[in-house]
């Protein structure tokens, strides 16, 4: 009947709703002395686990923000951050070079000449997004 019709397309668009991601982030705020200023997300090139907190490393420093890496890595836009090691997320456009190091794993190594290690568990995910064939 029409009710029961109308009711099943209320449930199945209430379904599709929330199943819609959300965009990327594309900015955090982060605290800079006493205050607070947005920080574009495009500008991080590493973000690093601290405990329950992550640091963002940009060109112009580090930022601490109050939030888990798996939590932040959930909102980050899976096109230009990628997961390397159970501790860091990269940002692919920061990425100079790969060299192989040991037993599967590779060391990345950033336009800013920091290195990162990138573990052979999320090796086979970083060459992909990264655009490399093997």
């Amino acid at each position: 009947d029409g009710a029961a019709a109308a009711a099943s397309l209320g449930a199945l668009l209430t379904t599709v709703a929330r199943a819609r991601p959300e965009r990327p982030l594309e900015r955090l705020v982060v605290k800079v002395g006493e205050g607070w200023v947005p920080l574009r997300l495009d500008t991080v090139w590493r973000l690093s686990s601290e405990d329950k907190y992550v640091r963002l490393h940009t060109a112009q420093g580090e930022h601490l923000v109050r939030q888990t890496l798996r939590a932040l890595e959930e909102r980050l836009d899976p096109a230009r951050f990628v997961r390397v090691h159970r501790g860091d997320v990269v940002n692919l456009d920061a990425v100079a070079r790969l060299e192989p190091w040991t037993h599967g794993d590779g060391i990345l190594v950033l336009k800013d000449g920091t290195t990162v290690i990138l573990s052979r568990t999320y090796r086979e995910a970083f060459l992909q997004q990264w655009g490399a064939a093997e």
